[in-house]
């Protein structure tokens, strides 16, 4: 799954590049509202939060919308790509499927607090060290994540409604959780990768940009973290992409032959 997601990735970095930019930006709207305001970004926690004003949650919630519809977008595209079919895709329709969007990613909220919380509640009451008990919280937060998210390729690509979508990442992760074991290993290893080479890179370019002043040295570490996570969350589309297509694909066989 991974040559073949990075095949994918390979072929649909050039077409899909410009809306992963578009999505990673429009995302950023509240931070650019807080540099515009504050002349920084300010740190997101439970104190600032209560400080935000309307208009920095209008921004807020249009970054979100609007980049869960580029992000719908990006993954439809992998899948012509994928499917050697045309490459356009019509923006209407999948504004149409924004009510759906929203629900996917509210349910998927809950579904995944709901799995997390009584890990939390050990943790909270029985006396742990703080590594395990940061590891009994992450892991199912990380399964379950990685399970719900096999119900975006659901979503956007078979047109599934959000709880129906939800439903079946959930079944395609219990029957095939040896392999999606793998899947969140290899997610994982991926982030820390490109983060350590995003890192070096910010590091070496800045440097070299230093001569030019602050601003031009603050701009090239901006362009370089933008173009870094555009390529990671391409990737990661691409990635899930696969990994939905194979497990489906598996399902279909295994229902086959039980049918038989």
């Amino acid at each position: 799954m991974i040559e073949a997601s990075l095949r994918l990735f390979g072929r649909s970095v050039l077409p899909c590049l410009p809306l992963a930019t578009i999505g990673t930006l429009i995302g950023q709207l509240p931070t650019a509202y807080d540099v515009a305001v504050h002349g920084k970004p300010m740190p997101i926690n439970a104190e600032t939060l209560a400080d935000k004003d309307g208009q920095w949650w209008a921004l807020y919630l249009i970054g979100i919308l609007a980049s869960l519809v580029v992000w719908a977008l990006v993954l439809l595209k992998q899948q012509r790509i994928a499917l050697g079919t045309a490459h356009t895709v019509p923006l209407g329709p999948t504004l149409a499927r924004l009510p759906a969007i929203l629900a996917y990613l509210v349910a998927s909220f809950f579904v995944v607090l709901l799995a997390t919380l009584p890990f939390g509640l050990i943790v909270g009451l029985v006396p742990l060290p703080q590594a395990l008990g940061t590891a009994i919280v992450m892991l199912p937060l990380l399964a379950t994540s990685v399970a719900v998210s096999l119900g975006w390729p659901a979503l956007v690509v078979e047109g599934r409604g959000p709880f129906a979508a939800i439903d079946l990442g959930l079944r395609l992760t219990a029957a095939h959780w040896k392999r999606m074991l793998v899947v969140l290993i290899a997610i994982v290893a991926t982030v820390i990768v490109i983060v350590i080479i995003a890192s070096l890179t910010v590091g070496v370019l800045a440097g070299l940009a230093s001569v030019a002043g602050e601003s031009v040295q603050n701009s090239v570490a901006v362009a370089i973290v933008i173009a870094t996570v555009a390529l990671l969350v391409l990737y990661l589309s691409a990635y899930l992409l696969v990994v939905f297509n194979d497990l489906r694909q598996r399902a279909q066989v295994s229902s086959s032959s039980s049918e038989a």
